[in-house]
């Protein structure tokens, strides 16, 4: 029966049971694992996203890198990226400084920063500003401020065609009812969200606070219901083109303030690249049989 090392991480954070869980399974050059195997290892861990990385023919500066929810396969993920890059460098310390991830999103690039962060390179997902929005749109946005819409002065909606997310950039709202606020659609106004067949809604707005530049919740609004995502490093790759270019910021101190909370730099070297930079902390890790 063969056996792969397993690690569960806590990605874009220094502190244990905070940022974003996910999964790394190591598998090596000399062994396979099928993808139907792949998913029942997600389903059983049942962690947000679960990583499986294989070196390439030996090379440890070169893994192919698949994701798995616990219910489908994924076509990208930020934090399982982060997760598998800390779970390489950090804890198996491959004596490559860099690597590269065949992945479905393309070839990814992780690095170790000075500070054992994981630096991420990904491509950019600038949105495009809708000036007529649906109905549907304010739906969403009544869903998550509810009776604080008052307080907000200015609510501009975006779609980012390459992740299907819906972004609402909010003016006038500061960092603690910010991060008070829920999404909590009604079973009528679930129906209308549900039919924008989107992946997440993108809540962020510029922050307050002295060390932070963004603010930033994520909400799933698809059929597999209406979850909070932690923290996630794919939405950062449309705050980061849209901070660009409209406050011009080609660096931003990131904050996701959901309840486990997880912080991030992110860079903008040209217009179709993000580096993401972030820490991570292994909390288990062990063996699984399959």
């Amino acid at each position: 029966m063969p056996t792969f090392e397993i690690y569960f991480v806590d990605a874009f954070t220094t502190a244990r049971f905070g940022g974003n869980a996910a999964a790394v399974v190591v598998i090596p050059h000399d062994k396979d694992m099928d993808e139907t195997t792949m998913q029942n290892v997600a389903s059983e861990v049942n962690l947000p996203m679960s990583a499986f990385v294989k070196a390439q023919s030996g090379d440890q500066a070169s893994y192919k890198l698949l994701w798995f929810n616990p219910t489908a396969k994924a076509a990208f993920c930020g934090h399982a990226t982060l997760a598998a890059g800390h779970v390489l460098l950090n804890i198996l310390k491959l004596p490559a400084t860099s690597i590269k991830f065949d992945s479905p999103a393309g070839v990814l690039n992780a690095s170790k920063g000075s500070a054992d962060e994981i630096v991420l390179q990904f491509p950019s997902s600038p949105p495009t500003v809708v000036t007529e929005p649906p109905s549907a749109y304010r739906t969403v946005l009544h869903a998550f401020t509810g009776l604080s819409v008052a307080d907000i002065k200015t609510a501009v909606f975006y779609y980012a065609p390459r992740a299907n997310d819906l972004v609402i950039l909010l003016d006038g709202v500061d960092d603690k009812k910010f991060a008070a606020l829920d999404f909590a659609p009604s079973a009528d106004t679930s129906r209308e969200i549900l039919a924008l067949n989107m992946r997440a809604a993108v809540f962020v707005a510029r922050s307050q606070r002295d060390d932070t530049d963004s603010i930033a919740r994520v909400f799933h609004i698809n059929n597999a219901g209406f979850d909070e995502d932690q923290v996630t490093g794919s939405a950062h790759t449309i705050i980061a083109p849209l901070f660009s270019s409209l406050f011009g910021m080609q660096r931003i101190r990131a904050h996701q303030c959901s309840r486990r909370g997880g912080r991030m730099l992110i860079e903008m070297p040209d217009s179709d690249t993000v580096v993401i930079s972030g820490h991570a902390v292994t909390v288990i890790q062990g063996n699984i049989s399959t």
